[in-house]
């Protein structure tokens, strides 16, 4: 009896602690995966395109374990995504630090329910409060990245322009 008393024990013993030890999802795993614009909120004023760019093509972010990621924008030089490294802070947001990717503005992620929320100061010192306007791109969950435009300003101010408008010109005299 004591034996059987003595193996129910400690099997329930076991089972607690798989129970009290499973694992606990760290909130920082929340942050994890791949995120597309979804709407930029600047001055008050929402949009969901920027200068003619809708705003998935603004910025596409990807956060792996290890704290890397990368992040990939039509407005990049580059034309394809940049890695960065991102970092937790005490307040349970996400710094992104790659500074060209974000044009040397530091850059800050939030949860807000199932989306989140990159915050951008422009520090104008020339403003009343000397902070500048705040910009705020929301973002949601996505499996895949929407493609990137290859070309999301078209011909605008192109000088090729000019040549072929030229060219046209000279063929109908």
């Amino acid at each position: 009896m004591k034996r059987l008393f003595c193996s129910s024990l400690a099997v329930i013993c076991v089972a607690t602690s798989f129970a009290s030890c499973g694992s606990k999802k760290d909130n920082k795993d929340d942050f994890l995966g791949k995120w597309e614009c979804e709407k930029i909120v600047m001055d008050g004023e929402e949009m969901d395109n920027f200068f003619g760019v809708d705003a998935y093509a603004i910025y596409q972010i990807e956060l792996k374990e290890g704290n890397k990621g990368t992040v990939d924008s039509a407005f990049s030089t580059e034309g394809k995504p940049v890695d960065l490294t991102w970092e937790k802070q005490k307040d349970g947001k996400i710094k992104l630090v790659n500074n060209e990717a974000f044009d040397g503005e530091e850059a800050i992620l939030e949860k807000n329910g199932s989306k989140m929320i990159m915050s951008v100061a422009d520090e104008d010192e020339s403003s009343e409060d000397g902070k500048g306007e705040e910009v705020k791109m929301y973002f949601v969950k996505v499996d895949s990245f929407k493609e990137m435009p290859e070309n999301p300003f078209g011909d605008l101010g192109s000088d090729d322009d000019e040549a072929d408008e030229d060219e046209a010109e000279e063929a109908d005299e």
